[in-house]
């Protein structure tokens, strides 16, 4: 995995570089997955994918007004970089992303072999950002899950979640803790650096085994608009009444309250934003050492009992050099 780690309330970022290394085994072309869901106030959005061999992706974005909008992003590459993003805002959204890849690993030794996958992760965030007081009804959510599975059996996994309901913030974690320093308590849940090894078993010659990992993220929005007076404004001239500066995404509507010279231009606002990632968005230069599986040799019972005996012949000799 390879990550450049931006700083709040930006993401941070990910990348996976799946590296087989001169180990005695063969693994075959990995069969890729990346897909996307975005929802907002009864609007579906429409899933656009692309691939070519060795990369493919998903976008979808669902749009229903200015304050409105939910979106999901997945990649994943031959390399084994993966990425997941999800966004919501406003009444009723919901995106979602999933992405995988999966290597089958073949042991074509003479020997029995033991392997071993040795991966890092470099970070991600989770936010639910409030910018006003939700009412009861009113929520935000962002969600991930991270997995490791050999044959069909789980050998590691990594999730967390932030829900803000009505105003109260709850968190929730389960398997690898990426960050035990974080509560989430203030709505915001990132992570960093950690390294993970997972021993994937012994392989006979000619035996294999399934290496697949899945990556999946999710944000939900439930929430109004509020008001407020924008930077930057000034009272009415000439009867065209007064401007202020908005936000990026948010709207000048004319308020109903009025100065000498005409109506007062405020802000509107969706009450806040959710938001998962978990991944790079962009395919940089793979790190060999970020994602490998080893191998090594597990000697047969002759040679164990032969180890053994020179272990025994080694000490005997050494006990007789200090009697003499």
């Amino acid at each position: 995995m390879k990550v450049r780690l931006h700083t709040r309330p930006t993401l941070m970022a990910v990348s996976l570089a799946f590296w087989l290394g001169h180990a005695p085994f063969a693994a075959a072309a990995p069969l890729l997955g990346a897909s996307t869901t975005a929802s907002s106030n009864g609007n579906v959005g429409v899933e656009s994918t692309y691939a070519y061999p060795g990369y493919q992706n998903s976008s979808t974005y669902a749009w229903s007004g200015s304050y409105d909008s939910a979106s999901g992003y997945a990649f994943s590459s031959s390399t084994g970089a993966y990425a997941v993003s999800s966004w919501a805002q406003g009444y009723s959204g919901s995106g979602t992303a999933f992405a995988s890849f999966l290597n089958t690993v073949v042991n074509n030794s003479a020997v029995a072999q033991h392997y071993t996958l040795s991966f890092k992760i470099y970070g991600g965030s989770l936010s639910t950002s409030a910018y006003a007081t939700l009412d009861p009804d009113e929520y935000l959510r962002a969600d991930y899950a991270a997995s490791i599975k050999v044959n069909g059996q789980k050998v590691w996994f990594s999730s967390a979640g932030i829900a803000n309901i009505g105003g109260t913030t709850s968190f929730t974690k389960a398997g690898t803790d990426l960050n035990s320093g974080d509560d989430g308590s203030d709505g915001y849940y990132s992570w960093g650096s950690s390294y993970v090894t997972v021993d994937l078993g012994i392989l006979d010659p000619g035996e294999s085994l399934d290496v697949l990992a899945e990556l999946s993220d999710s944000a939900l929005s439930n929430v109004g608009v509020y008001s407020y007076s924008g930077s930057g404004g000034y009272d009415g001239y000439g009867g065209y009444g007064g401007y202020d500066y908005c936000g990026y995404g948010e709207v000048a509507t004319l308020a109903a309250a009025t100065t000498d010279t005409g109506l007062v231009e405020g802000c509107v606002a969706s009450k806040g934003n959710a938001s998962a990632f978990y991944g790079d968005p962009s395919e940089i230069d793979a790190d060999p050492l970020a994602f490998a599986v080893t191998a090594n040799a597990v000697p047969e019972p002759g040679s164990l009992a032969l180890l053994a005996m020179a272990g025994g012949a080694a000490a005997l000799a050494r006990r007789r050099r200090r009697d003499s």
